[in-house]
């Protein structure tokens, strides 16, 4: 059995600040989950959009019960991300899938952040993701069950730290500048 997950959003700032938060974003306070995230591949293609590899180690969020068979019975899980940036479409193209685990379970995201219709300074994301879990039976049904639970939470938690990551980074700005005028 698969289970799909989907999340939209509209952040109210432009695709290469919603871009460049995601990019710049794990690991951080506000997500104890995402325990590293390091970049092994960063270049630009034949076709001028911008790829990036990062994997991230994150936390195992299965409940020890879940935990009954031996590739899952770790503290940490290894995600894989890949991104396209094309900067004269403004539009970057996000997949990650889990790199442990796999023999068991597949974990497919696919997300995207573009201009939004209605307001090309505001980012339109979507976002889709899909579990699968073989050959466990009744567990592999209650893991999905969980992942389902855990990976809507996850978005929206996701959604959340971005918008509040942006918020920082703006006030920070606006900090900055504001002292070029009163230490001038």
């Amino acid at each position: 059995m698969t289970v799909t997950v989907t999340a939209e959003h509209v952040y109210k700032e432009p695709v290469e600040m919603v871009a460049a938060t995601h990019l710049s974003k794990f690991p951080n306070e506000y997500d104890p989950n995402i325990l590293s995230c390091n970049v092994v591949e960063c270049r630009v293609q034949d076709d001028g959009r911008t790829y990036t590899r990062r994997v991230a180690a994150v936390r195992n969020v299965l409940p020890q019960l879940l935990r009954r068979i031996k590739s899952l019975q770790c503290e940490q899980l290894m995600v894989e991300e890949e991104c396209w940036w094309d900067w004269k479409s403004r539009k970057l193209d996000v997949k990650s899938c889990n790199l442990s685990a796999s023999d068991w379970i597949t974990l497919m995201e696919n997300s995207s952040y573009s201009p939004y219709n209605q307001n090309p300074n505001w980012t339109q994301f979507e976002q889709k993701g899909t579990i699968t879990v073989h050959g466990l039976g009744t567990v592999g049904c209650l893991i999905e069950v969980f992942s389902k639970r855990f990976l809507n939470a996850g978005a929206q938690r996701s959604i959340a730290v971005t918008e509040k990551l942006m918020a920082e980074k703006a006030n920070r700005i606006k900090s900055c500048w504001f002292s070029e005028f009163l230490f001038a």
